[in-house]
């Protein structure tokens, strides 16, 4: 039976959690991968080699303000924006101890229309983390370009599933995790209306890409980087086996543009007992809860059969993640 919700909800829009949700967020914080030093500093020195202002960084889709709050360190201002309201609400709950608004800003729109919000050339730097694959990629990119300076950098990543790091435990245990993940996402995509299934497909789309769909004009753009890592793990969080359509990946990689690849057990590392990676699926997509509700039978046994290759409660095995970020300079 599909989420009768999220169906009556026909959006392509489909991520909503209410600001006040104070355990969701708490949780759904604690659960997202340890973004690395090593990793911000690979955007960083690749700004340097461009540009050498660092005033202002916007950080789109900024969700509960953890890559705002990162960027705070190393810029002047930071526009924080999201096409949510209580997202917003919640980055900056979580920002104003340490941030005011003379460091911070909040910006509510979608990343296609900050063109219309921010003065061109405006940003030195654009982080856009989790959130490309959600919007119209043409006028988002020229939503980008508008905004920032010449010299700027756009700095879009995603990373996907929780991945064992252990051979072992992935041989064994990742088909029974990929199987979880794709049970709940068909009980949340199944009834959808006809704008959000287009949403869900667009997304899917962009996830298989491992965003090399994104293409940069030679015109506007300069110095393209790709760095992909993890590649034998998922990127997407559904594909067919969820949506029930073809997923039809894109490549748009030109032969100027630079490629990295690496395997890393250690990338942004998660060490998880069955208890925590439970936790990380309930707030995983605000529509699990829905769709779930207080429980799934099938579910529940593919939990059960993963704890104990894990170990059972309170035995902690390491997580990685596959990533891809793509780097570019506005001419």
């Amino acid at each position: 039976m599909g989420n009768k919700l999220y169906a009556q909800r026909d959006s392509e829009d489909f991520w909503k959690v209410e600001a006040d949700d104070h355990e969701f967020w708490d949780t759904y914080v604690s659960t997202r991968p340890n973004y690395s030093p090593p990793f911000f500093d690979i955007i960083y020195r690749y700004h340097s080699a461009h540009s050498s202002s660092h005033e202002v960084a916007h950080d789109v889709g900024c969700g509960a303000g953890q890559v705002a709050a990162e960027l705070a360190l190393h810029y002047s201002y930071v526009v924080a924006s999201d096409t949510d309201v209580d997202h917003l609400t919640v980055a900056k709950r979580r920002l104003a101890s340490t941030w005011d608004e003379s460091r911070v800003s909040y910006t509510h729109a979608k990343a296609e229309d900050l063109a219309s919000h921010h003065a061109k050339a405006s940003a030195d730097l654009i982080a856009a983390a989790e959130v490309v694959v959600l919007m119209d990629r043409d006028s988002g990119l020229q939503s980008f370009a508008h905004i920032l300076k010449p010299g700027g950098t756009l700095a879009a990543w995603f990373y996907g599933r929780p991945t064992f790091s252990d051979h072992a435990l992935f041989t064994k245990g990742q088909p029974i995790l990929d199987k979880i993940m794709a049970l709940n996402w068909t009980k949340v995509i199944d009834g959808s209306g006809p704008r959000r299934a287009w949403g869900f497909k667009r997304c899917a789309d962009a996830m298989e890409s491992w965003l090399d769909y994104l293409p940069f004009a030679d015109d506007t753009w300069t110095d393209v980087q790709r760095y992909k890592w993890n590649t034998h793990g998922t990127l997407p969080f559904f594909g067919k086996e969820a949506c029930g359509y073809e997923i039809e990946p894109t490549s748009n990689v030109n032969e100027t543009e630079r490629l990295v690849t690496d395997k890393d057990p250690k990338f942004w590392m998660n060490e998880w007992d069955i208890g925590a990676l439970k936790q990380y699926f309930k707030v995983l997509f605000p529509g699990f809860r829905e769709a779930i509700g207080e429980g799934d039978h099938e579910i529940d046994a593919l939990f059960a059969e993963l704890s104990e290759l894990m170990g059972g409660e309170g035995a902690a095995k390491q997580f990685t993640w596959p990533c891809s970020l793509v780097l570019a300079t506005r001419r």
